[in-house]
């Protein structure tokens, strides 16, 4: 679907506004409606997109928005393991240190999930001390939870219909 496709599905039943920068490296479109923001359309920070421009990536906090098996933002870690699997929590230096966490059964390669700390804490996962740029572990903190879903079409973005 092309950004210009949703607006027209969109039109009058919500708003869509610029948000720059969002996060390093990406913009994003905010789809309110209601007052209450949606979702986000990601998109290369300083790229203005195009009516014509294919969506490749959604990103959510809003919890009413959820996979099939009801894992979104505000689900805790432990509860979504009982879903999907062991949890692999990982983040990078060189990417913003955002940490995501992985399932063994991950529900599609298409979908990532964002974590929230618990409060007061900079990640919900418990890392070993290490010097290297990736750090991963499997211990989780108590009250950790999935902060975003992102959702990516990757290369199998469906091109528009004329």
């Amino acid at each position: 679907m092309t950004y210009g496709q949703l607006k027209k599905i969109l039109a009058g039943k919500a708003e869509f506004q610029v948000k720059s920068p969002f996060i390093v490296d990406f913009d994003a479109i905010a789809i309110t409606q209601d007052g209450k923001e949606q979702f986000y359309i990601l998109y290369p920070a300083g790229v203005p997109l195009a009516d014509s421009d294919v969506i490749e990536a959604l990103v959510t906090d809003n919890p009413n928005y959820r996979t099939a098996q009801g894992v979104g933002p505000g689900t805790l870690i432990e509860q979504a393991e009982a879903i999907y699997g062991n949890a692999r929590l990982s983040y990078n230096t060189l990417n913003e240190s955002r940490e995501y966490v992985q399932f063994a059964n991950q529900p599609s390669k298409d979908i990532a999930f964002r974590t929230q700390p618990p409060p007061n804490q900079s990640f919900a996962g418990i890392y070993p001390e290490s010097k290297a740029e990736l750090k991963e572990t499997q211990k989780i903190q108590k009250a950790a939870s999935i902060g975003l879903v992102e959702v990516y079409c990757r290369q199998n973005c469906p091109f528009p219909s004329p």
